[in-house]
């Protein structure tokens, strides 16, 4: 087994990960187009908050463990199996203490009663996730993704059945909640399973191990923490400052944007074991290149994104989440423009890992939702879901521009911008091609794509050989 991931290896498992999310993306949609027609607005409202309330503890449970295996199941020498067994069981400790004390503490929250009963049962379902989204790192190291991504899909198809089921027997948030707590214990229980041939998983208990384990992952668990309060803590005022129904748009519009922000995060979870070998082994320059490599991409990704949501916003809501649902449109082709953030934030806040400088940043993401937690407090009460896009918008667009200047300064690595501008550009002519056709919004995005891929072929934005080069090792 190489530390590098093959060339071959990382084209494969990247494209059978962007098959597996596309797949599971889809079934989340009609998921979520079942619950949204089901509850409606008001109840779509308390469904997102007890989901976002019970986000905010599943990030304090990671702990920056998910990062922290991959990092050191990646390193020479290491007992791989020992080293497993030693976070699956710090999880399963952390994940029982801290999700205990989630349906106790929304007590002290001026939340309806639907929401404080949501998150007494959703908290055994986040307990299941947390285990299972952890091992994900096993299959990376291996290069075995198949197996995660197929795990995935079965939670997806399972949730989305006892989901339909519920919508025409049991309609309530209630009923949502606990189709999650079915559906994700299978998961974990697929993730172990799958993971036999490589490793297997078994919950250690070892002091000595944990404390390593936590001497390593607290900085990146500190960033995640404050990286979260100014992601997710939007939700949480707005659903106590403002009316379920309000949420409800407003947790319509950031379900989108969750479904977009998994292909960046999947590909740095991929290339993540490769640029912490490369910077280990002081190959600067390879470092450098490929994150510029990566930065073009990712630019080519978000920019069409960004431009056609301005003008199929509010057909796409309608389509999803149904008639109810139509002033979300709106708040997403604004709220859309964090995405920019969102991918750099990826990008960069990977390789602050990769180069190991977790407590550096520690102080960006603290500054970061202090500035968030104010603003919202300041714009919310009066303005609602406005307030919190504009604050949600201010505090991507810093932590990207604070990640981005820590690893400039630390590796010297730097983006090409003309990639950059030729996607402008194509999405430019994108843009302008789609305002002359009224078409269904479906059309609208097929037609778009292929504008947008005529154009950046046709301005040689990107070419099949530099395609290819994104899939070669940094070393």
């Amino acid at each position: 087994m190489t530390d590098m991931i093959s060339s071959r290896s990382l084209a494969s498992n990247f494209t059978v990960q962007l098959i597996g999310k596309g797949l599971s993306v889809l079934i989340g949609l009609i998921t979520i187009a079942f619950i949204t027609r089901t509850l409606g607005t008001a109840a779509f409202g308390e469904y997102t908050t007890a989901v976002t309330y019970l986000q905010m503890f599943g990030v304090v449970v990671d702990f920056g463990l998910t990062l922290t295996l991959i990092v050191m199941i990646s390193e020479k020498g290491i007992d791989e199996e020992r080293v497993a067994g030693n976070f699956f069981g710090l999880r399963l400790v952390s994940g029982a203490l801290l999700f205990s004390l989630a349906p106790i503490s929304i007590l002290a929250f001026p939340f309806t009663p639907v929401v404080k009963q949501a998150v007494l049962i959703g908290a055994t379902a986040y307990f299941f996730m947390g285990g299972a989204s952890m091992l994900v790192g096993i299959f990376q190291k291996h290069e075995r993704m198949w197996r995660a991504a197929l795990a995935e899909l079965i939670n997806r198809a399972v949730l989305l059945g006892l989901i339909a089921i519920f919508a025409m027997t049991a309609p309530t948030v209630g009923a949502m909640v606990f189709a999650s707590v079915i559906a994700n214990a299978i998961w974990l229980w697929t993730m172990i399973h799958f993971a036999k041939p490589l490793v297997r998983v078994r919950p250690l208990f070892e002091m000595s191990v944990w404390r390593d384990i936590l001497s390593r992952s607290w900085p990146i668990a500190v960033s995640i923490v404050f990286n979260l309060l100014y992601l997710k803590g939007d939700i949480l005022f707005l659903a106590y400052f403002r009316p379920e129904t309000e949420v409800g748009l407003y947790g319509m519009a950031y379900r989108i944007i969750d479904v977009l922000t998994v292909l960046p995060v999947m590909f740095m979870g991929l290339v993540l074991p490769s640029l912490v070998a490369a910077w280990s082994a002081g190959k600067a320059k390879d470092f450098r290149r490929y994150v510029a490599r990566t930065f073009d991409l990712f630019a080519m990704a978000v920019i069409p994104l960004v431009v056609g949501a301005q003008l199929v916003a509010t057909e796409l809501t309608v389509l999803i989440a149904g008639d109810g649902f139509a002033d979300a449109g709106p708040a997403l082709a604004l709220l859309i423009i964090a995405l920019i953030g969102v991918f750099l934030g990826a990008l960069y806040g990977h390789l602050i890992v990769a180069l190991n400088k977790q407590r550096i940043m520690t102080l960006g993401y603290v500054f970061v939702a202090i500035v968030s937690i104010v603003g919202y407090l300041w714009l919310i009460p009066e303005h609602g879901m406005w307030g919190a896009i504009w604050v949600t918008l201010a505090s991507e667009a810093l932590i990207a521009a604070i990640t981005f200047i820590v690893v400039w300064r630390v590796s010297g690595a730097l983006p090409n911008l003309l990639a950059t501008l030729k996607a402008l550009l194509a999405a430019t002519a994108m843009y302008l091609v789609l305002r002359q056709i009224d078409v269904h919004v479906i059309l609208d995005i097929l037609i778009g794509a292929t504008v947008y891929g005529a154009a950046l072929l046709a301005l040689r934005a990107i070419t099949i050989k530099e395609l290819k080069a994104l899939t070669r090792p940094v070393v």
